[in-house]
């Protein structure tokens, strides 16, 4: 029997797989397997080669892709998604709607399609709209000084990926009364401790050190930190036979290569393209540190952090965004200030040169995340969120 008829609206759904996509991909998985829950996911078309109506079945979530009109750098456009979403709710019938920001146009056509149909709707807000060239960051203000406020006036309840990001976002702070915390979670069970030499094999490489990125190299995503990485390896360089190994493709890979070159430390620097999500994990478990030096808002968490920690990892972040709720600083990884590349180069430099403390951080790691993020536990949380804003 099912007990929860669920609309999830994002702006792209599997097999497009960003942060976001996985952490609504994973959680409506488990929502379908084990708790009965009747899932519908509406999502935009990614792709402008098949920017159609359709609607597919994938692992018993009924997804219905829709059109978009034109794209604003990553956030799809339709004038008339909120018409499309009150006939979907209409067909659907769900008890309540989550609508999934940061990339707004599509979660603010559903809070007002649902509203107007009476149906409870759920925000789940990941990040502060920041914005990567003056224009976006224009576009991103505009939008909190129109759109933000009815769109959390509307929303019963609004998830927020840790109390530290809500408590200090200056857009979800004055709402704390309705905040409810579903965080991002790991596949304990594929995420683990492993022996391997995958990386070495892959790439040749003997008994450097190995520094690994894992993430996106669009231009949207620039905050991720990339190149203030590539610069500390010319200082990390200087004390250690290390290499960095970026994993992730995108339409900004050529700056990273010519900055790479700039810095003198292109041999130094391995591109490794696109990994498969089953392949990761070796990447995790074969490296010495993963790094992600983020230094806007834009991260809302840093999902990879806590995937490599559960692979016995240690790991460094900044200070920024909701990084601080997926590292606990000297415990399992280590924090430095965004936008300081000798301060990340100085954190690699002191998790390499001590590996028994590399070791013991490895380990807290690997225990703390198994017992705050499994994707179980981040599904349970959401259930009860979900049922609390459908009133049940």
């Amino acid at each position: 029997m099912t007990d929860l008829k669920l609309m999830m609206v994002t702006p792209y759904f599997y097999p497009k797989m960003g942060g976001v996509e996985k952490y609504v991909y994973e959680i409506c998985s488990r929502l379908v397997d084990h708790y009965s829950v009747e899932v519908s996911v509406v999502c935009t078309n990614w792709d402008a080669h098949d920017n159609t109506y359709r609607e597919e079945t994938l692992g018993g979530i009924s997804v219905y892709r829709l059109p978009y009109l034109l794209k604003v750098s990553s956030t799809p456009v339709h004038p008339g998604w909120t018409a499309m979403l009150r006939d979907l709710i209409r067909r659907i019938q769900p008890d309540v709607v989550n609508g999934h920001i940061p990339v707004p146009q599509i979660a603010d056509g559903a809070v007002r399609a649902a509203h107007k149909e009476k149906v409870p709707y759920i925000l789940t807000y990941h990040n502060d709209l920041t914005g990567y060239n003056p224009a976006v960051r224009a576009l991103s203000r505009l939008y909190y000084l129109t759109e933000w406020n009815r769109t959390q006036e509307l929303s019963r309840l609004i998830i927020a990926t840790s109390e530290y990001y809500a408590q200090t976002s200056p857009y979800l702070s004055p709402h704390l009364d309705k905040i409810r915390i579903v965080s991002p979670g790991v596949d304990i069970e594929k995420y683990r401790m492993l022996q391997t030499d995958h990386i070495r094999r892959t790439f040749g490489l003997g008994d450097e050190k190995i520094i690994l990125f894992v993430g996106q190299l669009n231009r949207e995503s620039q905050h991720k930190g990339l190149e203030d990485l590539i610069t500390a390896i010319s200082h990390v360089n200087r004390s250690f036979d290390a290499r960095l190994v970026v994993v992730g493709k995108g339409d900004y890979l050529e700056h990273y290569r010519r900055h790479a070159e700039r810095e003198g430390v292109d041999k130094y620097v391995i591109f490794a393209g696109y990994v498969a999500d089953e392949e990761i994990v070796h990447y995790f478990c074969g490296s010495d540190v993963m790094v992600l030096p983020s230094y806007n808002r834009a991260e809302g968490f840093g999902m990879v952090l806590i995937e490599a920690q559960a692979c016995g990892t240690p790991v460094i972040g900044t200070t920024m965004g909701g990084i601080r709720a997926a590292v606990r600083d000297h415990e399992t990884g280590l924090l430095v200030p965004p936008r300081e590349p000798k301060k990340i180069a100085g954190a690699i430099q002191e998790i390499l040169q001590d590996s028994s403390c590399s070791e013991q951080m490895g380990l807290s790691g690997y225990r703390w995340v198994r017992e705050k993020f499994s994707w179980q536990k981040s599904t349970s949380d959401f259930f009860s969120v979900a049922c609390e804003g459908a009133g049940r």
